[in-house]
C-alpha cells in the first residue's frame, strides 16, 4: 500500500499521539493526589511504611488541605515512628512525631508517642511536655496519666507522680505493676520528707540525701559520681547519658523501708541510683565501700543508656562487679564450690534474674553474681576492649546474646561456662 506525503504524515502523528496517551495517563495518575493517596493507604495496608510514606507526602504536596490525605500522612509518620522506637532508634521516631504535630498540633497520638519515646531516652523535661498536652487533649485517657506520672517520678517529683498514679488505679486497680510503682513511690514519699536536695554541686548527678549524713560523706559521693561518669563511659566507648541522673543516700532502715529487698543489698538503679551510705545507728561507711556501690551502680546507668531492656542480667551485673571490684579468690573459689555441687547456672538462665526471687538464698545470689563476674573478667582480659565493645553492639543491634558471643568471640554459651569454670579453677 502507498501513501501520499499527506496521508503518511497525518499517520505518523496520530500513531504517536496513540503510543502516547497510555504515558500521559500514567502522568496524570502520578499527579493526581487521590491515586496517589490510594496507593499510599494500600503500601500502609501491607505493613510498607517508607513507601506509603513516599506516596502521601507527595499526594500532601499536591493537595494540602485535604483532610484525608492529611489523616493518612499522620498515622504512616506515627507508625514509622513506632517501628523506629522497635529499634530503638528514639531520636528518629521523636522526629516523625514532631512532623506529625507540625501537620496537625491536635493528634493526641503524637503527643502519646513523643512522650514514651522521649522517656525511653532520659529526655524527662520534654516527655513531660507531650504528655501535658496528651492529657489537654484527652484528659481521662489511662496510659498517658501512668506515662505522666512515670515522668513526673524520673524528675524527683514523687508528689505529682503518685497523683497520676492513683488516678488511674482508682479507675482500673487490675494494673499490678503500677500498683507496686504506687506503693514504693508512697513508702519513698514517707522516708524523704525530709530529705535534702544538691543541684549545684554536680553537672551530671542530682543528689537528695538525709540531713544526718556528712558533708564530708556528700562531698565523696559526688566526687566518686563524677569519677565513674568519666572512667566508665570512656571504658564503654564514651557512653554518657545526657540528663541529670538521680541519685539518693540512704542509712541502711530508710535504703530497705523503701527498695525492700532485705539488709544484704546496699545498692539499686531503678531510674535513681539508690544507695545506703551509713548503717541504721548513723555509722558512714568506708569511703572505698562507698565508691564501689557508687561505681556498681553507676554501670547500670551507662549500660541502660546504651542497650535500653536489652541487656542480659548476666552482662549488666558482671560488668558492674567487673567496674567496682577485683575478682579476688573468694569469688573464684564460689564458682568452683559451685562446679563440685553441680549448681553453676546456665547462662541463658542469667539472663533474666529477678534478685526478689533469690532473696532466701543468699549462696544462689552470691553464686549468679561471682559467675557473672567471672565472665565478664574473662572476656575482657582475655580478648581485649575493643572485642567487648563489639560484643555489646551486637547485642545493641538486634542480636541474641549468645548469637553476639558466636559471631564476635566464636564461642557458645556451653564454651564460655566451660571458660568460666577453667578460668576460676586457676
Amino acid at each position: 500500500m502507498k501513501f501520499t506525503c499527506d496521508v503518511r504524515f497525518k499517520f505518523i502523528v496520530l500513531l504517536h499521539i496513540f503510543l502516547c496517551i497510555p504515558l500521559l495517563c500514567q502522568t496524570a495518575l502520578s499527579l493526581d493526589p487521590l491515586h496517589l493517596n490510594n496507593k499510599g493507604v494500600e503500601e500502609y495496608d501491607k505493613g510498607n511504611f517508607e513507601e506509603a510514606l513516599k506516596f502521601l507526602s507527595e499526594a500532601y504536596e499536591l493537595s494540602p488541605d485535604n483532610e484525608y490525605v492529611r489523616k493518612n500522612l499522620c498515622n504512616t509518620l506515627l507508625a514509622l515512628a513506632n517501628e523506629k522506637a522497635k529499634l530503638y532508634q528514639y531520636n528518629e521516631a521523636i522526629s516523625l512525631v514532631d512532623k506529625v504535630i507540625k501537620l496537625d498540633k491536635n493528634n493526641f497520638y503524637a503527643y502519646l508517642q513523643g512522650g514514651a519515646y522521649s522517656l525511653n531516652l532520659g529526655k524527662i523535661s520534654t516527655a513531660i511536655s507531650y504528655l501535658e498536652n496528651a492529657i489537654k487533649l484527652k484528659p481521662g485517657y489511662l496510659d498517658a496519666h501512668e506515662l505522666l506520672g512515670e515522668a513526673y517520678y524520673r524528675e524527683g517529683d514523687i508528689l505529682s507522680a503518685r497523683v497520676q498514679w492513683e488516678y488511674v488505679l482508682q479507675i482500673d486497680p487490675t494494673r499490678k505493676e503500677l500498683k507496686e510503682k504506687y506503693e514504693k513511690a508512697t513508702r519513698e514519699e514517707l522516708v524523704q520528707k525530709n530529705f535534702r536536695k544538691m543541684y549545684s554541686s554536680s553537672r551530671h548527678f542530682q543528689i537528695t540525701y538525709p540531713e544526718d549524713i556528712s558533708f564530708s560523706t556528700r562531698s565523696a559521693v559526688v566526687t566518686y559520681l563524677e569519677q565513674a561518669y568519666l572512667e566508665i563511659g570512656r571504658k564503654l566507648g564514651g557512653i554518657f547519658p545526657s540528663s541529670p541522673v538521680q541519685v539518693v543516700l540512704y542509712d541502711t532502715s530508710r535504703f530497705s523501708a523503701v527498695v525492700q529487698l532485705g539488709q544484704t543489698i546496699g545498692g539499686v538503679y531503678d531510674g535513681r541510683i539508690r544507695i545506703s551510705v551509713s548503717n541504721k545507728e548513723g555509722i558512714e561507711f568506708s569511703k572505698d565501700e562507698i565508691k564501689r556501690r557508687i561505681y556498681h551502680e553507676y554501670t547500670h546507668v551507662a549500660i541502660f543508656d546504651y542497650l535500653k531492656d536489652r541487656a542480659p542480667w548476666w552482662v549488666n551485673e558482671g560488668l558492674a562487679e567487673f567496674f567496682s571490684t577485683e575478682l579476688d579468690s573468694g569469688k573464684k573459689l564460689i564458682v568452683v564450690e559451685a562446679v563440685e555441687r553441680k549448681t553453676l547456672m546456665d547462662f541463658c538462665k542469667l539472663e533474666e534474674v529477678k534478685i526478689s526471687e533469690f532473696l532466701e538464698s543468699q549462696s544462689k545470689i552470691s553464686l549468679a553474681y561471682a559467675q557473672s563476674h567471672c565472665a565478664i573478667h574473662l572476656l575482657w582480659r582475655r580478648y581485649g576492649q575493643g572485642k567487648f565493645l563489639s560484643f555489646l553492639r551486637s547485642i545493641k543491634d538486634g542480636l541474641s546474646p549468645e548469637t553476639g558471643l558466636q559471631r564476635v568471640y566464636n564461642i557458645d554459651y556451653e564454651k564460655l561456662l566451660k571458660d568460666v569454670i577453667e578460668y576460676a579453677s586457676r
